[in-house]
Parts: C-alpha cells; sequence; structure tokens
C-alpha cells in the first residue's frame, strides 16, 4: 500500500512540475522527469527560475 501512495506521491510533484514547465516556456518533459525524481525541491527551482527569455 505504501508503495502506491509513494507513486501517486511522485506522480503529483511531476505533474506540478510539468505544468510550471509549461506555463513558464520550459521543456516540459524534463519538468516532469525533475518533479518525479526531486519532488519539492524541483518545484522550487521552477519558482526561482522564472520564465524563459526568448531567444534573439
Amino acid at each position: 500500500m505504501s508503495f502506491i501512495i509513494t507513486l501517486l506521491w511522485a506522480a503529483l510533484w511531476g505533474y506540478v512540475c510539468y505544468k510550471m514547465a509549461e506555463s513558464r516556456g520550459r521543456n516540459t518533459t524534463t519538468g516532469a522527469i525533475l518533479g518525479v525524481i526531486f519532488g519539492l525541491f524541483a518545484v522550487i527551482g521552477y519558482a526561482i527560475a522564472g520564465k524563459k527569455e526568448p531567444e534573439a
């Protein structure tokens, strides 16, 4: 049972990072993977990083 909860928790962080990356113009696949691996720390990283500057 705890394994299922851990997987759901990791999926939640992955989804949050995916949506944050999407709204900030960053790579969504990388965001989801970082969210699953690092969880809250990845969310904090995306919050600090902010939006991506447009390339000239």
